[in-house]
């Protein structure tokens, strides 16, 4: 690989202008050249359009009128000219040094390369759910030590997609993650770069989660059938032992946070046990949001 191939970044969204803006101006400031990459932006809703000029000279807006974040990324891999592809969504904060983090990662060997996303708070003092998130969001090193990444934070060869195929469209929830096992079952090696850093805004309330465990268990039985596992309904009513200990040892919320969220985990898990139940039996509908 050459020592700075061309990058194509690739971010969907979806009546996200605002936080769009904040993440196009912090790629406008990346260390990476800026004549070594481009951005493709995706419009998941025609019918929306954006209402401020993009300065940034490398950003190409596309539209794609299927629904969902994977239709879109697809659009984007179709028309896109790198070597490289480097994924993150409208809502993220890349880092200055991201890019050259990254693709200093792949030049290392790797194929892949998943990024460590940063969970931030709106405010000072975390409310209950973004505590919560800070514990438990977007674990990017266990996800790369099962072979695959979230697209929050997701950089590999443009190789990749073209023996594993493009993401499942068909999916509104878990396509990244399902790709990731496909591209792991090819033989493409991934590895956590830490320095590799996106900065992801934490669910403010206890509906927002919600509504995220109702729309991972839309796309949960996709990626059960990849992994070639059973979900137990026993074993999702069981208290979550493991998540009280991470709960219990985190170094990032107060003692109150950790005793209120030791009940909402639960809460949560048997939310998400229901929820997975309603999908692979048709009770429920998946969605986007």
């Amino acid at each position: 690989m050459e020592a700075k191939p061309f990058v194509s970044v690739i971010i969907p969204t979806y009546h996200d202008w605002d936080r769009l803006k904040l993440c196009l101006n912090a790629l406008a400031q990346q260390s990476y050249p800026i004549d070594r990459f481009e951005v493709l932006v995706v419009n998941n809703d025609p019918e929306d359009q954006l209402t401020y000029v993009v300065a940034n000279g490398n950003v190409r807006l596309l539209e794609e009128a299927k629904q969902g974040s994977y239709a879109a990324r697809n659009a984007a891999i179709r028309v896109a000219k790198g070597e490289v592809f480097a994924f993150t969504d409208s809502d993220c904060i890349p880092d200055q040094d991201w890019l050259c983090n990254g693709v200093q990662g792949l030049a290392n060997g790797n194929d892949r390369i998943a990024g460590r996303i940063r969970i931030f708070c709106a405010n000072d003092k975390p409310t209950l759910a973004e505590a919560y998130e800070l514990v438990f969001a977007f674990n990017q090193k266990s996800n790369a030590e099962n072979g695959t990444s979230v697209t929050a934070n997701l950089i590999c060869h443009q190789y990749c997609f073209e023996k594993t195929g493009l993401f499942n469209c068909s999916l509104l929830s878990g396509g990244d993650i399902e790709w990731g096992y496909r591209a792991n079952d090819q033989g493409f090696s991934i590895f956590y770069q830490e320095n590799a850093i996106v900065r992801h805004p934490a669910r403010s309330s206890f509906t927002d989660l919600l509504k995220k465990r109702r729309r991972v268990a839309g796309g949960a039985q996709a990626i059960e059938s990849v992994k070639q596992e059973k979900r137990l309904l026993i074993r999702g009513l069981m208290p979550p032992v493991h998540a009280f200990k991470a709960i219990m040892i985190s170094r990032q919320i107060s003692f109150w946070h950790k005793l209120a969220l030791l009940p909402v985990s639960y809460y949560l898990k048997l939310y998400s046990t229901f929820s997975y139940q309603g999908a692979v039996n048709g009770w429920l509908k998946p969605t986007r949001q």
